[in-house]
């Protein structure tokens, strides 16, 4: 390595700068791939930037409370050897260079596409399709969209496809849920998965998402030949959190949000107000609340399909990977004791029931690990 620049990343389809919070390297640090380097924060959310490579860190450029567009220069790593006046020149010269109408040249999100399925229309976002590997499907948890895989689906997308389907009711996608049980919501997520062309496939799911993978995988068999669970709902030795379901669909306004908010991290930083904002903007698109309400309602007995799965884990076919917090408020921790026993378990430390935000890195590590059933 001679001089390796360190950019704003470009975290989401949507993000387009961040501003820098803190940073936890210093000038002259010896750096390790996959260190915490600096906090950014977007309009989406604040997460910590980590190192891409082993290097020394030899100037930092951007500096708190500094917002700079995604690709902008932000720190300098380069050898020992390398001298203080080119890494001046090396700065100088990339700044004078630097057209943010590149940002597109950034790795960032995902293309967006659409897909028909009983009438209704569900988003996607696709990463990596030129992949050999064999394709990952990410379902998102109750209130939530495609940007809650902002942080894992690059990552991911750099081995195999990887395709978050916006599950019904959420998003931009259709707020026709039928009658919103576990069934309908798994019927329509195989449809998707159909319509993309996807035999065999890797599924992850994410709190109601987790339910539903769990259905789907029933429902798949042999075609789902992995099954990843982050902070499932609904699955042995987890308490669902009715009072925060209900908190939630009621709020009408970003700061009646913010208490049900705060419930779903660890650490208090990632409550930003855009985030509160946005969960408001999407609730009050035509039918989201109806469609909310009708899932919730489900979910919190309703539908006896969702208290039936813990007695149908031993049924699943696919390896199953369970990736889990002991600090989740939201559908707290599972019991290992009931999962078959070949099932494997990643306990998050720092992070609530949204690891895949808050300690993303570990989240990754465990996706890519999955095992494959032959």
């Amino acid at each position: 390595m001679t001089i390796e620049p360190i950019k704003m990343p470009k975290w989401g389809l949507s993000m387009e700068e961040g501003k820098i919070v803190e940073w936890w390297a210093k000038e002259g640090d010896q750096i390790q791939e996959g260190d915490d380097l600096v906090d950014i924060e977007t309009t989406k959310i604040t997460n910590v930037c980590e190192a891409h490579m082993d290097g020394l860190l030899r100037k930092i450029i951007a500096t708190p409370d500094e917002t700079l567009p995604v690709g902008a220069l932000i720190a300098v790593m380069a050898d020992p050897e390398v001298g203080d006046d080119e890494i001046d020149a090396y700065v100088e010269q990339y700044q004078a260079n630097f057209d943010v109408a590149d940002i597109e040249e950034v790795a960032g999100g995902p293309d967006i596409r659409t897909v028909e399925v009983y009438g209704r229309s569900l988003r996607v976002g696709v990463m990596g399709e030129e992949k050999e590997g064999l394709p990952l499907v990410l379902l998102h948890g109750f209130g939530g969209d495609l940007d809650n895989w902002l942080l894992v689906q690059p990552e991911i997308a750099e081995d195999r496809p990887v395709y978050a389907i916006e599950l019904p009711g959420h998003g931009e996608s259709s707020k026709d849920v039928g009658d919103g049980t576990l069934s309908s919501l798994a019927i329509g997520i195989i449809a998707a998965i159909d319509s993309l062309d996807l035999k065999d496939v890797y599924l992850a799911g994410h709190s109601l998402g987790g339910a539903i993978a769990i259905e789907v995988s029933l429902r798949l068999g042999e075609r789902v030949k992995s099954l990843a669970l982050v902070c499932p709902a609904c699955v042995p030795g987890g308490q669902l959190n009715e009072e925060y379901l209900d908190a939630f669909v009621s709020a009408k306004r970003a700061r009646d949000l913010r208490g049900p908010a705060a419930q779903l991290f660890a650490d208090p930083k990632f409550v930003t107000k855009d985030l509160l904002e946005g969960l408001v903007k999407s609730k009050r698109l035509d039918g989201a609340l109806a469609a909310l309400t009708l899932i919730k309602d489900k979910l919190k007995g309703g539908d006896p399909n969702y208290a039936a799965l813990g007695d149908r884990i031993n049924e699943l076919v696919p390896p199953v990977t369970v990736i889990a917090s002991k600090q989740d408020k939201i559908v707290g921790a599972p019991d290992e004791s009931q999962f078959p026993a070949e099932a494997q378990f990643v306990w998050v430390e720092g992070a609530g029931h949204m690891p895949h935000l808050e300690r993303s890195a570990d989240v990754v590590a465990a996706l890519r690990s999955l095992n494959s059933k032959s």
